[in-house]
């Protein structure tokens, strides 16, 4: 997006503010992430729920990439890669062994500590860590976004690719977090019906496909045929439409959401401790029972409400999602530190510019 103020003005961190879109668009995605796990957990043989199910995870991952790579910047230089080891790798090495204990403790299992295969919903950290490494050589190319989509088709066909290093993931997913960067929020634009058409489509898509094997949603395996890239492009194909829509019906301005869309990485790294407890003391067994719309009740309703509730938790966490204290104030998160209120004549710079809050998200 080209702009009239000079490109110093914004690279001051003082004139950095926070686009409200992209938190409400965190908080919407991180609550479908936790009713999408419960609804996993209570889905059972049910048709509405296998359908519900596949219709959030057509476009909640990615569309969560694609926000992640409309935030992430072009260089990666000695400051991002220091943001990026205690923002994304350290959290990833704690959390693998938070879990793990987590879950030894659950089932009365011994501890072990695995690097190689990211935990669960660990692997969302392993990605995007890879995903902001490949974005400067990507953008080197003359059509990345094109270049990605290949990757992401032909990654199928390799027969030992998987869950070590959430490698498959990373390749699947690929194009989105270049298409993130490449267009952003501000280029999503359309008539709002024509989204929630696209969202209305999604969902019969999601009803015809409610049998299909979740591992093809999820991208983490190879195909077990030779016409297996032909079905990823076009469950790709209808991601993007539904990201698309998603992030188009995404409130712009400052809401109740706004805020608790900030705490996003908290509420991923958290809520998973909390499924699995509830898996390991048999509370999703026992709603087994309930009638399957009862089920997709309580996943819609108790998942938002628990991320609303795990929002809250943020600040004890905190210390363990970013470790920049470790290191000099200098590579520090600058969300502790308030911005200086910027001047008159660089308000609409600082409105315009999406590099004023680029940042990896989760």
């Amino acid at each position: 997006m080209s702009i009239s103020s000079p490109p110093q003005a914004i690279d001051q961190p003082a004139l950095r503010t926070r686009n409200p879109q992209v938190d409400n668009a965190k908080f919407v995605l991180i609550a479908l992430v936790v009713i999408g796990h419960g609804m996993g957990a209570l889905r059972g043989h049910s048709p509405l729920l296998k359908a519900a199910y596949h219709f959030i995870y057509l476009f909640h991952i990615p569309a969560f990439v694609y926000l992640s790579g409309s935030l992430a910047r072009a260089r990666f230089d000695t400051r991002q890669g220091l943001r990026w080891l205690c923002t994304l790798v350290v959290p990833l090495l704690v959390f693998q062994a938070i879990y793990q204990a987590w879950n030894a403790w659950l089932l009365h299992d011994a501890f072990t500590y695995r690097i190689t295969v990211p935990y669960w919903l660990l692997w969302y950290l392993a990605s995007l860590a890879c995903w902001r490494v490949m974005l400067p050589p990507m953008l080197a190319l003359g059509r990345p976004l094109l270049v990605a989509s290949a990757i992401a088709l032909l990654a199928g066909y390799a027969g030992d690719i998987g869950y070590p290093f959430s490698l498959s993931r990373t390749l699947v997913f690929l194009p989105f977090f270049i298409a993130g960067h490449r267009f952003g929020l501000d280029d999503l634009r359309g008539p709002r019906i024509a989204a929630v058409v696209a969202l209305l489509l999604l969902a019969a898509l999601a009803w015809s496909i409610r049998d299909l094997d979740p591992v093809w949603l999820y991208g983490s395996v190879a195909y077990p045929g030779a016409w297996g890239g032909f079905r990823r492009a076009g469950l790709l194909t209808a991601s993007a439409f539904g990201v698309w829509a998603v992030l188009r019906l995404v409130p712009r301005r400052t809401s109740v959401l706004t805020a608790m869309g900030r705490q996003s990485l908290a509420v991923y790294l958290l809520h998973g401790l909390l499924i699995n407890a509830a898996t390991a003391w048999g509370l999703w067994a026992s709603l087994q029972q309930l009638p399957p719309a009862w089920r997709l009740g309580i996943a819609i309703t108790g998942g938002t409400a628990l991320a609303c509730l795990l929002t809250r938790a943020a600040p004890l966490v905190r210390p363990l999602l970013d470790f920049g204290w470790l290191l000099s104030p200098a590579t520090d998160n600058p969300e502790r530190h308030p911005p200086r209120r910027p001047t008159p004549g660089h308000a609409d710079t600082v409105r315009t510019s999406r590099q004023s809050d680029r940042k990896s998200v989760v």
